[in-house]
């Protein structure tokens, strides 16, 4: 079944993928390492990663905020934001980002930022369907469910993000999304490394609207030129 999965995952057959992993295998066979990473996979697909095209897109960026970076290759895609939380809740059962590989932790990361691009890109850009490219909804009103996907997708990229090289993300996107890392602590004044939406606060939800709503990390209007202390009322 391991072997059908996988080709279904190849084919781009992420339903049948998951179909394949959730139903027709044992629960023993679930439980195995192999298995819980095809699932994985599988939901990461569904949420609309195409892992060497998104991390090849990263790459080969010149210029763009962190949010920039990650919600765009989602413009014009269908995308199922809550599928990535699925692969990302799904990696947590293998271990801790400590007792994790740096390949699982290089997946957990890139997953993180599908999750936060693609729920971006679904929150702000709307019209028309999937989006243009065009910021056309305001972030600052993002429901709390739209933007604890975010802050979580944030938390599992930052929290693992050490798992991925410059020659892997290029020096434009790791230095944006390291950026972004650092200012949303510096705001929040803890870390931004929410990987449990048990713990996300009002507080962390404001912080990260104000943060979407910046020129220089978001998507949004608002210059801040780099000072922390102008990302909190990015959102009035």
């Amino acid at each position: 079944m391991l072997i059908e999965a996988k080709d279904a995952i190849n084919a781009l057959n992420y339903s049948g993928a998951i179909t394949i992993l959730t139903t027709q295998v044992s629960a023993s066979s679930q439980a195995k390492l192999e298995f819980k990473e095809a699932l994985a996979s599988a939901y990461a697909g569904q949420c609309g990663l195409n892992f060497a095209s998104f991390v090849n897109g990263l790459a080969s960026a010149t210029s763009g905020s962190a949010f920039r970076l990650v919600m765009n290759p989602f413009v014009g895609v269908v995308v199922d934001s809550p599928s990535c939380l699925q692969s990302l809740n799904l990696m947590e059962t293998i271990g801790t980002t400590e007792s994790r590989t740096t390949n699982q932790n290089a997946f957990v990361s890139v997953v993180g930022m599908v999750l936060m691009g693609s729920q971006t890109r679904v929150s702000s850009d709307v019209t028309p369907t999937n989006g243009d490219g065009t910021i056309d909804a305001d972030v600052c009103a993002m429901s709390n469910d739209d933007i604890d996907r975010v802050i979580l997708g944030f938390g599992f990229m930052s929290k693992n993000f050490s798992a991925l090289s410059t020659a892997q993300l290029g020096s434009t996107s790791q230095t944006s999304i390291t950026d972004s890392i650092t200012q949303c602590s510096a705001v929040a004044g803890s870390t931004c490394e929410i990987i449990d939406p048990a713990e996300i606060t009002d507080p962390l939800r404001d912080v990260m609207r104000d943060l979407l709503n910046t020129i220089e990390y978001g998507v949004g209007s608002v210059v801040t030129n780099g000072d922390p202390l102008l990302i909190p009322g990015a959102c009035p």
